[in-house]
């Protein structure tokens, strides 16, 4: 017995320190992503949707009854193209006019032309955002009077030419140095989760194979299996785990259900 005495308080000593050090590890990683979220900054994100849609094809068009005319009359001979763009901001700190120190431009690359655009959504009309068509440089002008997080618009843009060019974003803004082009991303809780559940798991383990060393392998194989099991799901439903960065506002589609039963098989 009094041998025991002292290898029962090294273990509980031991116990206290892992214990101890995964309450600091999950500290810092919960710390450091409440501190990443609650960065503020401008984030205007220019984003074009890769599915354009064909209104005239210029082969197919050449033998066709039907002839597209511009405003002057021209005949239009090239590929007509329809593109959906989003202009927005999502970051926290609001983007003011004052901010914009090089006018906002949309243009395309490829010599192709602008022929028609159209705004199909606004997130809130009080943001005064709008475009107007700049003849002198071809482009669309992006003019606004604040746009707070998640504020901007959806818009159709129907060009001339290459059916492939590039709709391109130029301007200045202060404090930033590039747009975003993404649509969505992975939110980091969801990594963090992980790792919170590993060292969860770890330490269950690590705890329960000291009471029960025979079914050591069992739980070591169970415990490990958790985490595993969570980042599976994740990459398997990515859609459930992604921040959309388009607002709701602004989506031209239909909201995807998590709760319906094939949503889950796709």
């Amino acid at each position: 017995m009094p041998v025991k005495k002292p290898e029962n308080a090294a273990s509980r000593s031991k116990d206290i320190i892992v214990s101890s050090l995964i309450s600091v590890a999950i500290t810092i990683v919960f710390g450091y992503y409440f501190l990443y979220i609650g960065i503020r900054e401008r984030k205007p994100t220019f984003y074009v949707d890769p599915v354009r849609t064909t209104i005239l094809d210029k082969i197919h068009a050449a033998n066709a009854p039907l002839r597209l005319l511009k405003a002057n009359g021209e005949i239009v001979k090239a590929d007509v193209t329809s593109v959906y763009f989003y202009f927005f901001n999502q970051g926290k700190e609001t983007i003011k006019r004052e901010n914009i120190y090089s006018p906002l431009k949309i243009s395309l690359s490829d010599s192709a032309k602008i022929l028609d655009f159209k705004i199909l959504k606004l997130a809130r009309a009080v943001s005064g955002i709008e475009l107007k068509y700049d003849s002198s440089t071809h482009s669309l002008l992006v003019d606004f009077k604040a746009l707070e997080q998640d504020d901007g618009l959806a818009a159709q843009l129907i060009m001339e030419g290459n059916k492939n060019a590039t709709l391109i974003m130029t301007g200045g803004i202060d404090g930033v140095k590039q747009f975003e082009t993404h649509l969505v991303a992975v939110n980091p809780l969801y990594f963090v989760m992980a790792f919170a559940i590993f060292l969860v798991a770890a330490y269950i383990y690590l705890v329960l194979s000291k009471r029960y060393p025979k079914n050591s392998l069992t739980l070591l194989f169970l415990f490990s299996a958790i985490p595993i099991l969570y980042l599976l799901l994740v990459f398997y439903k990515t859609e459930w785990f992604v921040t959309h960065q388009v607002p709701d506002a602004l989506s031209l589609q239909q909201p995807y259900d998590l709760f319906t039963l094939p949503g889950w098989f796709k």
